[in-house]
């Protein structure tokens, strides 16, 4: 007996929106890293900036990693608690979007790590374009799912950058 999904529609879920958000980063490297080739842009000559995009690397990774253990345990926790608050845990105190910032600040470094201008600047032109294109439509989406619970969030919890 097969069971069926409760969202038969997942183009309208949260992680929907955050994952096509997070391939327009991808794009943004692969474009940026096409770019360079054709126009041989380098930004550094010293070897430090591939130092600091691998700490870059490391540091998002480690928050993206944090904010995901932290949306697991809320939901193995909210199955034994009812009454516990979705929202302020983690890196989520701080932010309202951690890993998207972290997935913004893995670009990045991955451009320094690689010496590419055009990835740096195609990341920061994703960045924007995805926190106007996919962020906004995922805050609604919140709103409409945990109505004042969220909007009391926002208010508390302000976007970064």
């Amino acid at each position: 007996m097969n069971k069926e999904p409760e969202n038969k529609n997942h183009k309208h879920t949260v992680h929907f929106v955050l994952v096509q958000s997070y391939l327009v980063f991808l794009l943004a490297i692969l474009i940026g890293v096409f770019f360079d080739t054709l126009l041989k842009g380098k930004l550094f000559s010293n070897d430090i900036y591939k130092y600091i995009g691998f700490l870059m690397l490391i540091i998002s990774s480690l928050v993206i990693f944090w904010a995901q253990n932290t949306s697991h345990d809320y939901k193995n926790k909210k199955l034994k608690d009812e009454s516990m608050s979705h929202f302020e845990h983690g890196p989520y105190k701080y932010l309202r979007n951690p890993t998207h910032l972290s997935v913004f600040i893995m670009t990045l470094g991955f451009g320094l790590i690689i010496n590419s201008f055009f990835s740096i600047i195609f990341a920061t032109v994703a960045y924007v374009l995805t926190k106007i294109l996919f962020l906004r439509k995922e805050e609604k989406m919140l709103e409409k799912k945990y109505g004042e619970t969220y909007v009391g969030y926002k208010k508390k919890v302000k976007n970064w950058i």
